[in-house]
């Protein structure tokens, strides 16, 4: 199975509350909430005042995803606040391993991020240390960008290193997932799509209808994979 985490820097946040409202009536699993410090992205995304909002507004997980250069600086406010997920990126960190397990010790479920140029071998001594893997399948920072076909392969590298042994680590993709690039991560090994522009937030139907509509694309082309790999 996979999970949809809808990304809410794509979201209309001048309706966010309704917003917030019709994807927890559609069923999301986890709101993505990024947080950008104009560093390590050239770009400002979400901040902690607005996990702090929605904290008291839903009861839907939060995957707060950290795009900042130091990402040690954080540690204190997820703890205040109760973040339930938190992942920061490998590349701002100089020292990963404690900051996993401070953001453990404040008690979170804790993901590193790779960008696409970083190769899944680099989590080789993370892995214990972690619940989840961010591959990001665009550069960080900004919505709407190609997707690099690359990282399927970093999915399935990924995937053999957590399996043997089983971990239970999850691997979530982020970067333009539409119904065929989503069906391929999973088809690699993902099971966590974080959902934009391409999918969730398509403007099409209303934002209830959209993501129902991504998810059953999503659920028919793995169906027919199925169906074809059995006959």
């Amino acid at each position: 199975m996979f999970s949809i985490a809808p990304s809410l820097m794509c979201a209309n946040l001048l309706e966010l509350e309704q917003e917030v409202r019709e994807l927890e009536r559609a069923g999301a699993e986890f709101f993505h909430i990024d947080i950008m410090d104009g560093h390590f992205v050239p770009n400002l995304g979400l901040n902690f005042d607005l996990v702090r909002q929605l904290r008291s507004l839903t009861a839907v997980p939060l995957d707060v995803h950290l795009m900042v250069d130091v990402p040690e600086d954080y540690v204190r406010m997820a703890e205040t606040l109760g973040v339930p997920y938190i992942s920061f990126h490998l590349e701002a960190s100089r020292n990963p391993i404690r900051l996993a397990r401070a953001y453990k010790a404040a008690g979170a479920k804790v993901g590193i991020a790779l960008n696409p140029a970083t190769p899944a071998s680099a989590m080789r001594y993370l892995i214990s240390e972690i619940d989840y893997v961010v591959v990001m399948t665009v550069e960080p920072g900004f919505a709407g960008q190609k997707f690099i076909a690359s990282m399927y392969d970093k999915i399935g590298e990924l995937r053999a290193m957590l399996e043997s042994p089983d971990t239970g680590i999850r691997i979530e993709v982020d970067g333009n997932l539409d119904a065929e690039t989503s069906r391929r991560c999973i088809e690699c090994g993902a099971s966590i799509l974080v959902g934009g522009t391409s999918s969730v937030f398509r403007r099409q139907y209303g934002t209830y209808a959209d993501y129902v509509a991504f998810r059953t694309e999503v659920e028919r082309f793995r169906t027919q994979r199925v169906e074809t790999v059995s006959n």
